[in-house]
């Protein structure tokens, strides 16, 4: 069953018009929230941003990789706070953007996300500067990623796997 799930779930950037209700939202962030993080620390946080106008500025946080965002009904930023954990925050946010983005699929929705991670914007200022700002964080908080979520406007086949001889190494293999 959750390979069915791995294998449907695809990076889908063109939306409808339909919303998303407030009760599909909260069933998103519910399986967020059982995300693992390293030691139960818990650092990762959500921003669910709903208002258009919002969202169409969100779209223009990095140069290249975020337009998506201009059509999506609500964007998610995977926000974590680096007090809490400063050595495995990135990994903790992955795995819980990684979550949002199965549950999205097992709902029939559509999403992708945008990184954060050495991006830049239009005027060239690092995108965490920019997305600190718009949504008024402290200095102790990492956006590490922004999803964006909707009704799929697009169909996409089945992700092909890497291979598996290529890719899987028996213990004490030399990785070629």
């Amino acid at each position: 069953m959750l390979l069915d799930l791995v294998k449907k779930r695809r990076s889908i950037r063109k939306f409808t018009d339909e919303d998303i209700s407030d009760k599909e939202i909260h069933e998103i962030i519910e399986v967020a929230l059982h995300a693992p993080t390293a030691k139960n620390q818990n650092p990762v946080r959500y921003i669910v941003v709903k208002d258009r106008d919002r969202i169409q500025e969100l779209s223009k946080y990095k140069k290249i990789g975020s337009k998506f965002l201009s059509g999506a009904k609500i964007a998610i930023a995977v926000v974590t706070d680096t007090d809490i954990s400063p050595v495995t925050n990135h990994q903790d946010a992955s795995i819980a953007a990684t979550y949002i983005l199965l549950k999205v699929a097992e709902m029939n929705l559509g999403a992708t996300w945008g990184n954060v991670t050495d991006a830049v914007n239009e005027e060239g200022r690092p995108s965490q500067e920019v997305l600190k700002e718009f949504f008024k964080l402290d200095d102790k908080f990492n956006v590490e990623c922004v999803i964006g979520i909707g009704h799929p406007a697009e169909e996409k086949s089945e992700k092909v796997p890497f291979d598996y001889d290529e890719n899987v190494f028996e213990d004490l293999d030399v990785v070629k």
